[in-house]
């Protein structure tokens, strides 16, 4: 008898394996339809590598542009360039209601709002556009040195959090 219970466990454990790989097999058939899309490219390649980024007035927009062509290249330079970015940078700066301490010290922000066009260079058509915003803040003490650098510093804070934003909205612009 103890034979024959040996041999059912066996013949359950061979069952209980089947099962398994079946229910296996299903899983990865289910996993291999769904489509998967790099977010950075397709097959034509890398299209955020082939966006050139024309280039702006102010030192807020120039941070803002070098931070995105790093993003979009990678500092590699690519002579193929299938889009053009025109950006329109706008800057603004506030100051909060002082804090009431010993040396009555302020806070800051500084706000960068990008308005692009991308344009393809093939037929000079408008591919997408859009809106982003970015804001930095920054403190204010009563050393003027000290508030130019901190203002300084949150620019390029706003600038580049707006590039690696302008980075996300080109991806999801060419993947349409």
């Amino acid at each position: 008898m103890s034979s024959f219970d040996r041999r059912g466990n066996q013949v359950s454990k061979l069952r209980r394996i089947g099962l398994k790989s079946l229910f296996l097999g299903g899983v990865l058939l289910v996993a291999a339809s769904c489509v998967y899309r790099p977010l950075y490219g397709g097959a034509d390649g890398d299209a955020l590598s082939q966006i050139y980024v024309e280039d702006v007035e102010t030192r807020t927009a120039q941070q803002l542009r070098n931070h995105l062509i790093f993003l979009l290249q990678g500092g590699r330079d690519n002579p193929e360039t299938k889009y053009v970015a025109r950006l329109r940078v706008v800057d603004s700066y506030r100051e909060f209601a002082a804090v009431k301490n010993v040396r009555d010290d302020t806070a800051g922000s500084v706000t960068v709002s990008v308005s692009y066009d991308l344009i393809d260079t093939e037929n000079n058509t408008r591919v997408a556009g859009g809106n982003r915003v970015a804001v930095a803040s920054y403190d204010r003490t009563q050393q003027s040195f000290a508030n130019n650098r901190a203002r300084r510093d949150a620019e390029n804070r706003a600038a580049k959090e707006a590039a690696e934003k302008l980075k996300l909205a080109f991806a999801a612009d060419l993947s349409r």
